[in-house]
């Protein structure tokens, strides 16, 4: 069974669920979108919403061009001072 044919049996179940049912799959949601799936630069864990987020946040940057290039960068890492 493929993804579509499953989305479409898990609508049908849906369509036909008793509100006990409901609020288990719900749960489930919820419990799936606030799990660990990756952390960030600082080591701040991100949830899998978070993550999109800021995948979503990184294309926009590529989009207008808030971008550092590699040689810009390594020339502005050179005036930085050893600390």
């Amino acid at each position: 069974m493929g993804v579509p044919e499953l989305k479409q049996k898990i609508q049908m179940q849906i369509e036909n669920a008793d509100e006990r049912l409901l609020r288990i799959v719900s749960s489930v949601f919820d419990n799936y979108l606030k799990e660990i799936v990756s952390y960030d630069a600082k080591g701040n864990a991100l949830t899998l919403s978070e993550y999109h987020n800021k995948v979503e946040e990184g294309l926009e940057d590529i989009k207008y061009n808030r971008v550092v290039s590699q040689e810009n960068l390594i020339e502005e890492m050179k005036t930085w001072k050893n600390e």
